[in-house]
């Protein structure tokens, strides 16, 4: 399917884009050439107002998708009627704008139309599109787990906890072992020292 579209009147009826952005346009085109990629049946003619030079904005096509800035002494509504009259086979063709002027000349011709609104609904929340945000790819050197694995991991070490566990106090090294008590001595202990003391002179 062949898409016309009102470029300014779709800017301001997409969340995200404003009129008032200098880069209106190009953000615009840069949206529709990924819509358009997500599946090769779909191609874009997008129209915006005058702009310099007119025709076609080469730097704004690419893929299916071909931007036009209609001529300085017209706009693009005026040019968006002028093709939709020239059609030669208006089945093949879809207008999107919210302007009555190109929805009533889509009309009479027979030209299935969308509302700029419904159009940008539907662009951003399709599920082909491909501009929502990519998952990282997972590094050659970090595996993946599957699922079993996951939860054999789990049930030998726990999840992970969310703060770090207090490190613990180093250890105390072990006070000395304390020296033997000494037995009182008896009597005849002390006798048998007084005599050997006698006997080697150190005792009279």
């Amino acid at each position: 399917m062949h898409y016309l579209i009102d470029g300014h009147n779709l800017i301001a009826r997409t969340p995200g884009l404003s009129l008032a952005d200098p880069d209106d346009e190009a953000k615009l085109s840069a949206l529709l050439r990924r819509w358009a990629a997500a599946d090769p049946r779909r191609k874009v003619t997008v129209i915006f107002d005058a702009g310099l030079p007119a025709g076609e904005a080469r730097h704004l096509s690419g893929g299916n998708v071909k931007a036009i800035f209609a001529p300085n002494n017209s706009s693009a509504d005026a040019a968006l009627i002028r093709r939709i009259e020239a059609l030669g086979n208006p089945a093949e063709f879809v207008v999107v704008s919210s302007d009555n002027a190109v929805l009533a000349a889509a009309a009479r011709r027979r030209v299935a139309t969308q509302r700029s609104e419904a159009f940008a609904t539907a662009m951003l929340n399709d599920r082909h599109f491909g501009n929502r945000e990519q998952a990282p790819a997972p590094r050659p050197d970090a595996p993946a787990m599957s699922p079993d694995e996951m939860q054999e991991w789990l049930a030998l070490f726990g999840p992970e906890p969310e703060t770090p566990r207090p490190s613990r106090p180093p250890r105390q090294p072990a006070p000395p072992p304390a020296p033997p008590k000494k037995k009182p001595k008896t009597d005849d202990e002390a006798d048998d020292i007084d005599e050997w003391l006698r006997l080697f002179g150190y005792k009279e």
